[in-house]
């Protein structure tokens, strides 16, 4: 099992700043998971909502403000993706969130330029951008994301979409798992068999990671230290690869 800080070590520090994924990697972290979307002048910043009202109070779209107006707005705590890169130590990975399509490109494009690649996975709820993404890209770590939008699509054909686009990883809730606990095991089975990882977030508790570590490569959650303690006392000698 590898652990992903969930926007760096978001249970005590604020989420998707330089901080939070500084320290996520001080605590041990294998990796931290973060968010991009682009600014109105085509920066790509690491911010996890459409705009500002939860995080800072501000009734603003992020994708409506310059980089500059984002900074004076937000006090400097909203980072670029490449000053995120930068807090990733040597052997360190990253899971790059794509927020929204017109951002995959760019961001992608940084992480190239940082020498990054190798470590680095870029998943999405958005199927068709990954399928998208993967014919342009043949190097890259893609992963589904699996969420509420999903919810509808009979089980089966959500399978076959997986096989189908065969990505590195699969990231999907901790619901799945405590709402069907019966069914989890056949639904994971093919996508396993086929060599797909298996990542489950946000997941804060170790109590039910141990009821489906079978199932489960690695975690993305907010707290680091609980989950790095349960790494080191059941996976000695772990590779540090996702």
């Amino acid at each position: 099992m590898r652990v992903f800080g969930h926007r760096g070590y978001s249970a005590l520090f604020p989420e998707n700043t330089l901080i939070s994924f500084q320290k996520a990697f001080e605590f041990g972290a294998d990796g931290i998971e973060l968010d991009v979307r682009e600014t109105l002048d085509g920066e790509v910043v690491v911010f996890h909502d459409e705009d500002l009202s939860r995080i800072f109070g501000l009734d603003r779209k992020l994708k409506d403000m310059t980089f500059e107006e984002l900074r004076d707005l937000s006090g400097q705590k909203v980072p670029t993706l490449e000053e995120a890169l930068k807090i990733v130590p040597e052997g360190g990975w990253v899971i790059v969130e794509i927020k929204e399509p017109g951002v995959a490109s760019k961001a992608i494009g940084i992480v190239r330029k940082m020498e990054m690649i190798d470590r680095a996975v870029f998943s999405s709820f958005d199927h068709d951008l990954v399928e998208d993404l993967k014919k342009d890209n043949a190097d890259l770590k893609l992963a589904l994301l699996i969420g509420e939008r999903h919810r509808k699509i009979p089980p089966q054909n959500l399978i076959s979409r997986i096989l189908e686009l065969k990505p590195h990883s699969i990231h999907i809730p901790l619901e799945a798992f405590t709402m069907f606990p019966e069914e989890i095991g056949d639904f994971l089975k093919p996508i396993r068999d086929a060599k797909i990882e298996v990542f489950v977030w946000n997941i804060n508790e170790v109590e039910p990671y141990r009821r489906f570590r079978e199932y489960i490569d690695a975690v993305i959650t907010d707290e680091v230290e609980e989950f790095v303690k349960e790494r080191d006392e059941s996976t000695p000698g772990r590779s540090r690869e996702p």
